[in-house]
């Protein structure tokens, strides 16, 4: 088993000591900044400017009637149309003037909502000083590892005396990937296929080079990695065809690139992964990198580098997945959506892979 694995099922059991009878108890936990955070009860209003923590906050809390508040970019990107627009109808009746520019605090916004938390990034102590000056709570979280998401469920289920919630949406995360790195486990570590994620197709191509998701879970290599950190790089075609991957990732949040403009480019098509038409647009669950269901990308990618036996029966599982975290029954047509059946028709057995 992964190191990666080993810290998550540890953080499963010790989340499994927490008694669910405690929930209207004191919680007192430690937020990203080391900094202790106490609550007598669980906050009845709370603001969220980390865009994904709307998502977060009603998936372990189950309801939206806690969320007083939330940054517009989080309106937009989630609630306005698409699968949580869908899902979760309540999150677009939320206040959304916490933050209009980014994560900048509209710190009187955030007064007239009077919360008891708020939920902000820590990577620019500019972005907390205003809201704690003013006598603010403040929860802080950290960008932007997959420990650090898994963080995420855990301080929602501290703040809102949910840990039975956050427990069991960890466990059904812990669950999968290990089974899944089982499988991984087994593949020959020199013949594994190469990857790259495009999200930009112009006269210079940008790659993510060093992203957040562990890629070995499923199996493959990133050649653009660097060690750098950078997120992304933009590259000419040279080096694109130095790499010359055998499989293209297109990130789910590209709105205005899908296989079809990969296939169709006479420039491109000498690629491997062209040529083999094996370019995917990524499904709707990896939009937001920091929503619960994020786990599910790394199973995705696996079936789509080795074969349906690393996903199996995986529409029935994400269904399953959305009714756990989100209380959704969600129809054949919305798993399609969010598998992204349409755009990727004409990648090479995807029907197959996801029927």
């Amino acid at each position: 088993m992964s190191c990666r694995l080993k810290a998550f099922s540890a953080l499963v059991v010790s989340l499994s000591l927490v008694l669910p009878a405690m929930a209207l108890a004191e919680s007192s936990f430690v937020d990203h900044r080391g900094k202790t955070i106490t609550f007598a009860k669980p906050p009845e209003r709370v603001v969220t400017i980390v865009r994904s923590a709307p998502i977060i906050y009603r998936a372990v809390d189950e309801k939206a009637d806690h969320i007083a508040g939330m940054n517009k970019d989080s309106l937009v990107r989630y609630f306005t149309k698409g699968i949580y627009a869908e899902m979760l109808p309540e999150m677009a009746k939320v206040n959304a003037s916490a933050a209009q520019d980014g994560f900048v605090p509209n710190v009187e916004a955030i007064l007239a909502q009077k919360p008891d938390a708020i939920i902000q990034w820590t990577h620019d102590e500019k972005l907390i000083e205003p809201l704690e000056r003013v006598g603010l709570t403040v929860v802080g979280w950290q960008c932007c590892s997959e420990q650090d998401r898994l963080d995420y469920v855990t301080l929602t289920g501290y703040m809102t005396g949910r840990n039975d919630r956050a427990q069991a949406i960890l466990k059904a995360q812990s669950d999968i990937l290990k089974e899944l790195d089982g499988k991984v486990a087994k593949l020959d570590k020199a013949k594994l296929p190469s990857v790259l994620h495009i999200d930009k197709v112009a006269d210079q191509i940008q790659v993510i080079a060093n992203g957040s998701q562990d890629l070995s879970l499923s199996g493959v290599t990133n050649p653009a990695a660097d060690g750098t950190g950078e997120w992304w790089r933009t590259v000419d075609f040279e080096q694109l065809l130095v790499w010359n991957p055998e499989i293209i990732i297109i990130p789910a949040y590209a709105d205005d690139l899908n296989p079809k403009d990969f296939f169709d480019n006479p420039v491109l098509a000498s690629l491997k992964a062209v040529k083999d038409k094996r370019v995917y647009k990524q499904p709707v669950f990896a939009r937001t990198p920091d929503a619960p269901e994020i786990f599910l990308t790394s199973e995705w990618l696996a079936a789509i580098a080795h074969g349906a036996d690393f996903a199996p029966e995986f529409k029935t599982q994400i269904g399953d997945t959305y009714k756990l975290i989100y209380g959704a029954a969600l129809s054949d047509e919305q798993v399609k959506s969010i598998l992204e059946t349409e755009r990727n028709a004409p990648a090479t057995r995807y029907a197959e892979l996801f029927d």
